[in-house]
């Protein structure tokens, strides 16, 4: 198609539009519904998958976790099995690190959950209800790389093992608690029970709308006499660069199933989690919420295309003349269903900048909102405008087609 007519059958268009806008916008609304749904959902999910592989790097490499439930969300309740797995133990960590040479260093790992009844975390007249608390052991930052002490210090092996009543807090606790003072040396209440803070994280901000600064860090076993009903331990081991993650995995196994006399015929009654077993257990996640979201936008996009091709073969009846008259004249039937496949183009492209300008702006005031992350970039851009042309194309073919096949006769007699 000559460029001078691509103009003219973009003019065309566009006066089409014009002249009809209400009739217009409704045809497109369904296109925009899609793709607004398309281009936010996309944004939501590659930004949260990004900033969810960044948590993972965050944690240290060559890194495992052994923990008494197995990856993954059970719809329903959790499998009778899993739930009646022995817990892991401190003694089941200190093995790991004992008798598995891959590893060269592990910690345990237990965290607070619980909110009812709330704990409460205080100092003198200010008070934060809820904070996250792990009990660790003394190296949990050389295993788990995710904190880093900012000010003053982590606790001891002496002081782990004496269950000292000192602890490690974030930023979001400095700050609710301390205002206006230093926080090192002084003595917080939690439930009542004394704790002296000897050391202030850095600050890590947030992820999936969750403040991870909110934390407090006491050792294990100071953990264990604050909550002794909390005894499900997850083991966090880590690994020497130069052995591989399979390796270790089956010491590892090795060690346990013997530990907690697995028969030979018996699956594990724990599991190992890898780095890539989390991230891929969450692209699972994240990607079926994308498919439901597909789902929905493909309706909206098919009821779109539905009306395009509607006003489309309404406009072919009300403009007969008009094609009767261009084929008198020498146009050919692949100029007529180029001119009005490129108008239905035109008509779901409208529709696809629309829903990719209100994708954006949806996806960063759900950013604003809820503090979640989002990836705004051209590829989402490119799939909004592609999808919608791909719209246009597949139902404007077919009144395209009807228009072409008019016979010059017949379309001039038209009334």
């Amino acid at each position: 198609m000559k460029t001078g007519l691509i103009k003219e059958v973009f003019l065309m268009a566009l006066d089409s539009i014009r002249t009809n806008k209400l009739r217009s916008f409704l045809t497109i609304l369904g296109i925009v519904i899609g793709i607004l749904t398309i281009v936010s959902m996309v944004a939501v999910i590659e930004g949260i998958n990004t900033s969810f592989s960044k948590e993972l790097e965050s944690m240290g490499s060559n890194t495992l976790f052994v923990s008494k439930w197995e990856p993954g969300i059970h719809v329903g309740r959790t499998p009778e099995d899993i739930r009646k797995r022995k817990v892991l133990t401190l003694d089941d960590a200190k093995e790991i690190g004992a008798k598995c040479p891959s590893v060269v260093a592990v910690t345990p790992w237990l965290e607070y959950f619980r909110a009812v009844p709330p704990i409460r975390v205080k100092y003198l007249s200010n008070e934060v209800e809820n904070p996250q608390i792990i009990g660790a052991g003394h190296n949990m930052l050389q295993v788990y790389e995710y904190y880093a002490v900012h000010s003053g210090r982590f606790y001891t092996e002496a002081e782990n093992l004496n269950g000292s009543s000192v602890c490690i807090i974030g930023a979001d606790l400095v700050e609710n608690l301390f205002p206006f003072s230093d926080p090192l040396g002084k003595t917080i209440t939690m439930d009542n029970r004394k704790l002296r803070i000897i050391g202030i994280l850095e600050r890590e901000g947030k992820f999936m709308g969750r403040s991870r600064d909110n934390v407090l860090i006491m050792p294990v076993s100071a953990f264990r006499s604050f909550f002794p009903r909390e005894d499900d331990v997850t083991i966090v081991a880590k690994i020497r660069s130069t052995v591989s993650l399979e390796k270790a995995k089956d010491e590892i196994i090795n060690l346990l199933r013997i530990r907690r006399k697995v028969k030979l015929n018996e699956k594990n009654s724990f599991s190992i989690m890898t780095q890539e077993t989390l991230s891929s257990m969450f692209t699972q996640l994240t990607g079926a919420a994308f498919l439901v979201m597909i789902v929905i936008s493909s309706i909206a996009l098919l009821v779109g295309g539905i009306g395009v091709m509607n006003i489309m073969l309404v406009s072919v009846k009300e403009r007969t003349r008009e094609i009767g008259l261009r084929k008198a004249l020498g146009a050919k039937k692949n100029e007529i269903k180029r001119q009005f496949l490129f108008e239905a183009v035109i008509l779901t492209g409208t529709g696809g900048v629309i829903g990719v300008v209100l994708g954006f702006a949806i996806s960063f005031a759900i950013r604003a909102v809820t503090k979640l992350p989002v990836a705004v970039n051209v590829f989402s851009l490119l799939i909004g405008l592609v999808t919608s042309s791909l719209v246009g194309i597949f139902f404007g073919l077919y009144p395209a087609s009807q228009a072409a096949k008019l016979k010059p006769v017949d379309a001039l007699r038209y009334e």
